[in-house]
């Protein structure tokens, strides 16, 4: 269905998750074969950046004392920089959404890239961003008390230098928050919330909230971290509600509470 209206700022924002731009196919709602396509799209995402990383990796292994693994105990010993280089890899995660709205023809806008100066979004990140940090810190802190120590990949993520430590902050804005926030946030969970209300369902903002959070933990393959990742969804699956799945927000959110967690595991806390 094509859609020329002049008030394209006041339609969207009257219909919430709606969208609506002049000469351009508009998504209302999703039934539940288009939101099995959502699923499988947000899974193919996942088998991307697993072909990704390998694809990285194997260069990197010729490489020595990057990544090798220890014979006696068969642990992979993986470098904090191999890490690094190995984290663009996420670049991939855009792959599934884009292919989304180009097939059926909608808005860059319906995965949430709209807006990407907007002050208010940006605040709205850093202060939101600063939550999750004081929440990812309370809630690591009863994991480790309560279930053990364990081992959880943040444990990798160092920075030895300025370099590296700018370099860390670099991808976790670019290359983790805003990819993970536009397959999680603007796709799957806005497509979610989509389905949800045109099943008539009374709670689909907190049911898509809540589904899109417990994913995202999951996905991490971080059993000690998935309590940790879970809240984190919630804090950003609800800014990007009330942000209208605008996702700069999020993205800075997201890239702020990875740096943060950088900053203090190089540290030393």
């Amino acid at each position: 269905m094509v859609m020329d209206d002049p008030d394209v700022f006041e339609l969207e924002e009257a219909e919430g998750i709606g969208i609506f731009e002049p000469g351009t196919r508009f998504e209302r709602d999703i039934d539940k074969g288009k939101m099995m396509s959502v699923l499988g799209l947000t899974a193919l995402g996942m088998i991307l950046l697993v072909i990704a990383t390998v694809i990285i990796m194997i260069p990197l292994l010729a490489i020595p004392n990057l990544i090798f693994i220890d014979i006696n105990t068969l642990e992979i010993y993986i470098d904090p920089n191999a890490l690094l280089i190995l984290t663009v890899a996420e670049i991939v995660f855009v792959i599934p959404p884009i292919y989304y709205v180009r097939k059926n023809g909608f808005p860059i806008s319906s995965i949430g890239i709209k807006n990407m100066l907007s002050g208010i979004d940006i605040g709205l990140g850093f202060v939101i961003g600063a939550l999750m940090v004081g929440s990812n810190i309370a809630v690591s802190w009863l994991v480790t008390n309560f279930a053990g120590p364990g081992l959880s990949g943040e444990q990798l993520l160092i920075a030895r230098n300025p370099a590296e430590l700018v370099a860390w902050i670099i991808v976790m804005f670019v290359f983790v928050g805003f990819t993970e926030e536009v397959l999680f946030r603007g796709f799957l969970q806005r497509r979610m919330e989509m389905y949800f209300k045109s099943q008539r369902n009374s709670n689909y903002r907190i049911m898509s909230l809540v589904i899109t959070s417990f994913i995202f933990g999951i996905i991490h393959m971080d059993l000690i971290g998935l309590p940790v990742r879970f809240i984190l969804g919630m804090f950003l699956g609800d800014l990007a509600q009330r942000r209208n799945y605008n996702i700069v927000g999020p993205s800075v959110a997201h890239g702020f509470n990875n740096a943060i967690v950088v900053v203090l595991a190089s540290l030393g806390f």
